[in-house]
């Protein structure tokens, strides 16, 4: 579970505030509000390209294409949308890691534990008293 404790910890910090402070600020003044959209979304692209040419390179491509995505979901709904989809189906793919990893792990003791030449032990699965 530690990994769904670091992506929320990153909601409702200080430095959340902060941009919702900046945003409010920006509501005023269109024009740096037009240029701080049209910086987000080159931003973005920027980094969706590079993530897309390091899926066949070496280097972090799928870290970079989330993060433009990102970047994109502070203006577009569409984007906020996708990354939460994409951070529910990658959140499932983690837990479902963990589990079976969890399980290889308590059958490895397991047997561990049944090949061991002392019968008379702590067992934490009971598995061989018969």
């Amino acid at each position: 579970m530690g990994l769904d404790k670091e992506i929320a910890s990153g909601q409702g910090g200080p430095l959340h505030r902060a941009m919702q402070r900046y945003r409010a600020f920006m509501g005023r003044h269109l024009i740096l509000l037009w240029v701080y959209r049209t910086l987000v979304i080159a931003l973005g692209f920027i980094c969706i390209v590079a993530g897309l040419v390091m899926l066949v390179t070496p280097g972090p491509g799928w870290l970079f294409i989330f993060m433009g995505m990102s970047l994109w979901g502070t203006e577009f709904h569409w984007a906020h949308r996708l990354n939460l989809w994409a951070k529910a189906k990658v959140l499932a793919a983690w837990r479902t890691l963990e589990r079976r990893r969890s399980r290889r792990r308590r059958a490895r003791q397991t047997a561990r534990w049944a090949r061991r030449p002392n019968k008379q032990h702590y067992c934490p699965s009971n598995c061989h008293y018969h």
